[in-house]
């Protein structure tokens, strides 16, 4: 395992706030203002984590990460076998398999719960591959008892599988927030102006594993 440095990667958006808007109370607009920011950066976040390029400002994200694993099947889904190889390669590198987490694109949610674990035919298990069950923070069901999360941030026919407890992720400042009173005068919007500076990088490659079709 070498040395891992982090820099600031700065992010920015912009939320323009008409003056319609602003005058009204009902529903609390203040609220909604702060989720729709929360949720701009967390999907920003999670974007870049996982796939970010490192380059052109953007941070390296786990999938881009040189000496993660892979496994890869040359048939039209992902299967069982294929998980479970990825299980064995993580074990093979000595990480601490108790740990892992999965994370999938909701456009395979069908193959994942439709195809079953073992066998074909008459013989075939009745045991899904995903056990499906919606719970909270992007939480959707188990693999094996493995924790599982929907994202698009993840392309689909492609999962990460790893112990993210490998992954560093760094902040620098938090969260700076200002409002533009001046955004579009002519139209009467303001804005809110958001920055973010962050960084992360997988402390150790070989925690995570790549699995996709082809």
């Amino acid at each position: 395992m070498s040395n891992k440095t982090l820099s600031p990667s700065r992010f920015a958006t912009v939320i323009p706030l008409s003056y319609g808007f602003i005058q009204n109370s009902t529903p609390d607009v203040e609220s909604y203002v702060r989720r729709l920011i929360a949720q701009t950066f967390a999907a920003t976040m999670d974007d870049q984590i996982i796939g970010g390029s490192g380059s052109g400002g953007n941070v390296e994200g786990i999938l881009n990460t040189t000496g993660i694993n892979a496994v890869s099947n040359s048939g039209s889904e992902v299967t069982f076998a294929n998980f479970m190889s990825a299980v064995s390669e993580l074990g093979a590198d000595a990480v601490d398999v108790s740990k892992l987490k999965m994370i999938v694109n909701p456009s395979n949610l069908d193959n994942l719960v439709t195809s079953v674990k073992y066998g074909s035919g008459a013989s075939a298990s009745a045991s899904p591959i995903l056990d499906m069950k919606a719970e909270e923070n992007g939480r959707i069901g188990s693999f094996m008892g493995y924790p599982v999360y929907v994202t698009s941030k993840v392309s689909a026919d492609t999962y990460l599988m790893g112990d993210f407890s490998q992954l560093a992720v760094a902040t620098w400042g938090g969260l700076e927030l200002a409002k533009d009173d001046f955004y579009d005068t002519r139209r009467l919007i303001s804005a809110i102006r958001g920055v973010m500076s962050f960084d992360a990088k997988a402390i150790n490659p070989t925690a995570f594993c790549k699995i996709t079709k082809a």
